[in-house]
């Protein structure tokens, strides 16, 4: 299950969609609210797996045909049930699918049995495909639901600039900050950043790493149980989960945005969401190097493309960008001029279009 701020959800579709709709969201948050005019309907998330796989699907259903609406749109493949349910009480479905999460089953590491779950993931989503529209967000999803003769519609999740516009600083400091906003994960390449601030501190450089986000229990233990953890943990400002917007005037102060993902048959074929928005508020960024990401990084000579991998290709990398005021400087301007052409006005006009299709 989502959390309500969710940047897709809340910050691209819910904002769109309030512009024409009345919107309510049903998700993981703390009170019932409503924000910037979408009514935010809390549901509370189960810790335990088993309760969550038995009871979320049927406690969503009853929550959302409450409100009585003429279209729904689900987020989560364990909500697939409670789209069929809907259909069958003959409400209209789409499924937003946001990542390639048949791949994704076998690229994480604590999903046991993974055949069977993707045996079961596969039969609900077949259904899903003929019962629901689809929405896809990347073009790489593409040739799988083709095949299964979905009825899609690729909507692509480049950044609202009339809402970042607002993180963009005109002359960047170079004030050995950098800066990381998402999921806290190992495959988000922290350990590999925080041993580059490491080598960097011990040349003399000390970098500090603002970063927003929940971190888990089991990542927090491996970062402290890095070896040199105790000579940079002053270094590492976690901040926590925050609102979108709170945890991007944090990055007015970073010279540097940073995205090393992990090499994953997901993560590689799909555009990470902050490469677009760190382009956007105008932010240089280090970034892993595959040739995806190298498409657009490289062509708008707006960051430097490293092995995710290699804690000195991070380090280099970030010594290059903080010697060089001229560099960032150059890399600012460059990601703000190309960043009109990832904007979500573009995807905007596709959310309408399907929602009056609908």
């Amino acid at each position: 299950m989502h959390f309500a701020l969710d940047t897709r959800i809340f910050y691209r579709f819910c904002r769109s969609l309030a512009k024409k709709y009345r919107v309510s969201l049903i998700a993981v948050h703390p009170r019932e609210e409503t924000l910037e005019g979408i009514h935010i309907i809390p549901f509370h998330r189960f810790r335990n797996k088993m309760l969550r796989i038995l009871f979320t699907w049927i406690l969503m259903f009853f929550k959302a045909i409450r409100q009585k609406a003429s279209i729904y749109q689900i987020h989560d493949p364990e909500l697939i049930p409670t789209g069929i349910l809907l259909r069958l009480f003959g409400k209209k479905v789409i499924y937003d699918i946001h990542e390639n999460i048949a791949e994704d089953i076998f690229d994480k590491p604590w999903i046991h049995n993974k055949r069977l779950l993707y045996f079961f993931y596969n039969f609900f989503e077949n259904i899903a495909v003929k019962m629901f529209r689809i929405i896809l967000a990347e073009t790489s999803y593409e040739p799988r639901y083709r095949a299964k003769g979905a009825k899609f519609t690729t909507i692509l999740n480049y950044p609202d600039h009339e809402f970042f516009d607002k993180y963009y600083v005109a002359e960047r400091p170079n004030n050995f900050r950098i800066f990381y906003i998402g999921i806290l994960l190992e495959s988000r390449g922290l350990p590999e950043i925080a041993e580059a601030m490491y080598i960097l501190k011990q040349k003399g450089i000390t970098v500090y790493f603002d970063i927003v986000g929940e971190l888990y229990v089991a990542l927090a233990e491996k970062l402290h149980a890095l070896p040199f953890y105790n000579d940079i943990k002053e270094q590492l400002v976690f901040h926590g989960r925050l609102p979108l917007d709170q945890g991007y005037a944090i990055s007015r102060n970073a010279s540097v945005g940073m995205c090393i993902i992990q090499p994953m048959a997901n993560s590689m074929n799909s555009y990470p969401t902050k490469m677009f928005e760190y382009m956007c508020i105008g932010l240089p960024q280090v970034i892993s190097d595959f040739p995806l990401y190298r498409s657009v990084v490289e062509k708008h000579d707006c960051g430097i493309c490293v092995d995710p991998a290699s804690a000195e290709e991070i380090a280099t990398a970030l010594e290059d960008l903080i010697a060089r005021d001229d560099l960032i400087l150059k890399m600012q301007a460059n990601a703000r001029s190309a960043a009109s052409q990832y904007n979500w006005v573009r995807e905007e006009t596709k959310v309408f279009n399907l929602y009056e299709m609908n």
